[in-house]
């Protein structure tokens, strides 16, 4: 990988738009498919978290709860005001404040006994990006150098923990997927800094998860996780030199807004149409027309609503960047 930076968040960009379109599929009546896209997000996560603390980790965490926190609570305060207003539109979804209180918390709870899905269900995946944030983190204080390292550490021993844990939160950390961010930190050593030693601490990590683990391999982190690391490893480095398209970064950073809308999108076309149970002419109109739909409200979200909210609270709440090498963190 010989690019900039910069050049390198471009095509995590795109890769964040398929991940997306990938979920997007499995919520799709008619197609099912695509359960991977949630393991390539939290392998991109793992990747950019060490992209973008390569100089410094200064303002680390302020930076992600700007990223991640307001367009989720803006949606999750939403569905909740469909649950108390129209509450036959939603399955497991009921208008409880504590749920809603945990949910914009981002601690897992189990939903009327549904399993870990907040209000906004989608949102049981950034429990897990916020925990890997929370841990990353903590390692970054301890060590700037050996972030990755101690991060990988850390998931481990809460993994530990977990086995034993009657908390559900606990419980909830124990799960394996936790090592997908792992990987996204092994492939950026791999191949962005080429940290051999590093690179190695990490797979010792994994290994011994592994053979302390009680999951089978059917377990997702195998059939998913890793075929999505060795993807997104090749996608780094066939695209290294290429230039993406204006479009395909655009849809590439309304990818957040995609996978937090588009389930409701869906269900809201089935119901007034019911094209996706119809004819096959209809089911393939349904398809088309849903893809269509959940991207151009996506786009909308995000240069209208996230993008600027966005920008305005970096304006108002992170320090001005230092003139120094710090400014290219």
């Amino acid at each position: 990988m010989t690019r900039s930076p910069t050049a390198k968040l471009d095509i995590i960009e795109a890769l964040r738009f398929f991940a997306a379109m990938s979920v997007v599929f499995v919520h799709i009546p008619t197609v099912r498919a695509g359960h991977f896209g949630v393991d390539a997000f939290f392998i991109i996560s793992g990747f950019v978290m060490m992209l973008s603390t390569r100089v410094s980790g200064e303002q680390f965490f302020l930076k992600r709860l700007i990223r991640i926190v307001p367009t989720y609570w803006l949606f999750t305060l939403g569905v909740f005001a469909i649950a108390l207003v129209l509450p036959g539109l939603l399955n497991n979804t009921t208008a409880n404040v504590e749920h809603l209180l945990k949910s914009l918390a981002f601690i897992p709870f189990d939903k009327n006994g549904a399993g870990h899905l907040p209000v906004l269900f989608l949102g049981w995946t950034l429990n897990y990006e916020m925990y890997f944030y929370l841990v990353f983190a903590i390692a970054l204080t301890i060590s700037h150098r050996y972030r990755a390292p101690l991060a990988a550490l850390g998931i481990f021993a809460v993994w530990l923990i977990g086995a034993g844990s009657d908390s559900f939160p606990l419980q909830v950390y124990h799960n394996f997927i936790v090592y997908e961010f792992v990987l996204g930190m092994l492939v950026y050593l791999l191949l962005a800094e080429r940290s051999l030693d590093q690179a190695a601490m990490l797979v010792a990590i994994l290994l011994l998860a592994a053979a302390l683990s009680d999951d089978s391999f059917a377990h997702r982190f195998y059939i998913f996780g890793l075929p999505a690391a060795v993807l997104i490893a090749l996608a780094l480095i066939m695209f290294a030199d290429k230039t993406l398209p204006p479009l395909l970064l655009t849809l590439g950073g309304a990818s957040y807004a995609l996978y937090l809308t588009h389930p409701y999108v869906i269900q809201v076309f089935d119901k007034v149409t019911h094209w996706f149970s119809g004819t096959p002419t209809q089911q393939m109109l349904a398809l088309v027309l849903s893809l269509v739909l959940v991207n151009l409200l996506a786009v909308a979200v995000y240069l209208l609503l996230e993008r600027p909210l966005r920008d305005h609270l970096r304006r108002k709440l992170l320090r001005p960047r230092r003139q120094t090498r710090d400014a290219t963190g």
